[in-house]
């Protein structure tokens, strides 16, 4: 955390809120805005750069090779957490959510527009709501599959280095890995500091090993549920005037 301190992680974060707030001031007052930031206030401009890009190529290609490689790259960037470290760059951290971003973000547009054009449009209202509510839903069950994932893996690897901490501190230190550096401050022990950063990295690289194959199976999902329509055509019925009407031979004619 003492990272954060330094003037040259500050400095541009700050630099960046100040161009940016800038830029929206500005665009704002623009009677003809190039981007207008009220925009984003509606559902259909979320998902900024990925949705526009995924609609592109449906549009070009369907929606089952572009659906099912987007969720799969979302599923193997989530994997890729598992090589973070104490050490790792924020720099390689801001590509790695930048792309997995980006997979979602060409995801949730095509499919959502898939979905609302597949219903009548006197059903398209429950539509929009079932596909929301689904969409939220499964966002609260992944964060509670994961964080429930990390937690019981934190906790048994954290649980040998509180042998000899007291009751109620031992307590507090097996919530959190945050919560153990507070611990380990309070009744200085610099070592449970270490051990809760190695506890928390261990339970991450192990939630994010079992998020990542949750997420190639419902990768798997739209390659089975898009498949094209691959039966064979029955046989082509002559219309009844041409089964009445006597054939006249080309020669006799």
């Amino acid at each position: 955390m003492a990272a954060w301190g330094r003037t040259d992680v500050r400095a541009p974060i700050a630099v960046g809120l100040v161009l940016l707030a800038a830029f929206v001031c500005v665009e704002l007052r623009s009677n003809a805005p190039g981007f207008d930031p009220r925009l984003l206030a509606q559902r259909t401009f979320g998902a900024i750069l990925g949705a526009p890009l995924g609609a592109g190529l449906v549009r070009r290609c369907s929606l089952r090779p572009v659906a099912a490689p987007a969720l799969t790259a979302a599923a193997l960037t989530t994997g890729a957490y598992g090589y973070l470290g104490l050490q790792t760059p924020l720099l390689r951290i801001e590509i790695l959510l930048l792309a997995r971003g980006l997979s979602i973000g060409m995801v949730i547009g095509p499919v959502t527009a898939a979905l609302i054009n597949s219903l009548p449009p006197e059903r398209a209202g429950a539509g929009s709501a079932v596909t929301n509510t689904v969409r939220q839903a499964g966002s609260v069950i992944g964060i509670a599959v994961g964080g429930t994932i990390m937690s019981i893996v934190y906790r048994g690897e954290i649980e040998p280095s509180l042998s000899d901490v007291p009751g109620p501190a031992r307590d507090r230190a097996r919530v959190s890995a945050e919560q153990a550096r507070h611990v380990a401050t309070a009744i200085h022990r610099p070592a449970l500091a270490h051990a809760a950063d190695d506890a928390f990295l261990h339970a991450m690289h192990v939630g994010a090993a079992w998020i990542m194959l949750i997420a190639l199976f419902g990768a798997a999902v739209p390659v089975a549920a898009l498949r094209p329509d691959t039966k064979p055509a029955g046989p082509v019925q002559e219309p009844a005037h041409d089964r009445d009407t006597p054939r006249i031979d080309a020669a006799s004619g």
